[in-house]
């Protein structure tokens, strides 16, 4: 049976900034949702049904950066790069597994040494794996020695850069990522330090393009982020505005604005490492959290689009904690529950080039949502423990844990 009804349930519309006060009628039939309200009641009195009265269905979270091939427990790119081949494998299915459960739904693997996640994407596609759908960037494309180039992906010349775009197109990647800047996990590599001319970035950007592919671009220094922008990328990750004292010391406001009107959204990784850090041992608000609450409050007031992000697999940043990384989002950039739910779903489709597949409970749309026990824009923190998922019109109950249910098994 590839059919059921949901009955009872309030349906968060994403345009809308509060539930609407009557539930509404979800139909699903192979994976798809076949209508909501009214038309999804036409003819349906023998189509198995889900009652969940007083429940709240939202879409699918959507994490714009993570990496699956990393494990958050270790802290090096050297301890990274010694795990076993068959043990790197599983984990990643693991972690897979885990963002399922977790309600993550969609994600955007930001970069990996050997296109394992490519081969992990087809298995879920398959059905061979659980996991969320997963879009690939493959290789960064670095600088030789500069931040991640133990990945695969240094280039100097313009032809490198041509060869090594084609190597992640063939490769399956759906993204092209660069690194605009160097970053913190990779040593002798400076965060603020740009590692590309702007005619090179401009060139990725054109290469990309040119195979139909999208850019994102690492950036923490605020030269390398309007580098970046300039250049034409789609999204600029993390958007840190780093200078010589650290993150948020380099805030431009001129071109905080000129981001706001450029076809671009920053996805600037806030996770549950964030959230750690609001205070200082004395109880205060700390300098970190005062340096990037600046930073991501003047880019919501002068109109930056947002995507949720958690940068998954760095040190002490687990996969399946992208609700606390939303928790956090929400009191650094001082954004309402729903800004936040809509950059983690709606806005990050739209972002990714698939909002005509999922981030909307619609007809015609994949039937990928979450059904909660409250109301997430009153509290977010209802996200953390989703009742079920349904993913591609598959019923996950977190009673279940680890078990696939097909929908008529779970109807009653």
């Amino acid at each position: 049976m590839n059919e059921f009804l949901i009955l009872g349930a309030k349906v968060w519309e994403t345009t809308e900034d509060v539930l609407a006060p009557l539930s509404t009628p979800v139909r699903v039939r192979d994976g798809r949702i076949l209508g909501t309200g009214d038309e999804a009641l036409q003819d349906a009195s023998e189509v198995p049904h889900l009652d969940l009265e007083g429940r709240v269905l939202v879409p699918g979270l959507i994490d714009s950066h993570m990496h699956l091939e990393l494990d958050p427990a270790l802290h090096t790119p050297a301890e990274q790069l010694a795990v076993p081949e068959e043990k790197r494998l599983g984990a990643m299915e693991d972690r897979a597994r885990e963002m399922l459960f977790a309600g993550i739904l969609t994600a955007r693997d930001c970069g990996g040494g050997r296109h394992r996640e490519h081969r992990l994407r087809g298995q879920i596609d398959r059905g061979d794996r659980l996991g969320p759908r997963l879009l690939c960037c493959g290789q960064p494309i670095t600088t030789p020695g500069g931040h991640c180039d133990f990945w695969g992906g240094a280039v100097q010349t313009p032809l490198e850069i041509d060869r090594m775009v084609g190597l992640q197109v063939e490769a399956g990647s759906d993204w092209i990522k660069v690194m605009a800047t160097g970053g913190v996990f990779t040593p002798k590599s400076s965060a603020r330090e740009s590692q590309f001319e702007l005619s090179r970035l401009n060139r990725i950007v054109d290469v990309a393009a040119r195979a139909g592919r999208s850019v994102a671009a690492h950036c923490h220094g605020t030269q390398g982020i309007a580098d970046a922008m300039r250049a034409g990328v789609r999204t600029i990750e993390h958007a840190s505005f780093a200078g010589k004292d650290g993150f948020g010391t380099l805030i431009d406001e001129s071109l905080i604005k000129e981001m706001a009107r450029a076809e671009l959204w920053v996805s600037p990784t806030v996770n549950a490492g964030w959230g750690r850090r609001f205070v200082n041992d004395r109880g205060e608000p700390s300098e970190f959290f005062r340096r990037m609450s600046a930073c991501l409050q003047l880019q919501r007031d002068h109109g930056v689009r947002f995507i949720a992000s958690t940068d998954a697999g760095i040190p002490g940043v687990r996969h399946s904690d992208l609700a606390l990384g939303l928790m956090a989002f929400e009191r650094y950039a001082g954004l309402r529950p729903v800004d936040v739910l809509r950059s983690a779903t709606s806005e990050a489709a739209r972002a990714l080039g698939i909002e005509e597949e999922t981030g909307r409970i619609e007809k015609g749309l994949s039937a990928d949502f979450l059904v909660l026990e409250s109301d997430p824009l009153k509290d977010l923190a209802v996200l953390r423990d989703p009742e079920i998922v349904v993913f591609r019109g598959r019923i996950l109950d977190r009673a279940l844990r680890g078990r696939v249910d097909e929908p008529d098994a779970q109807a009653r």
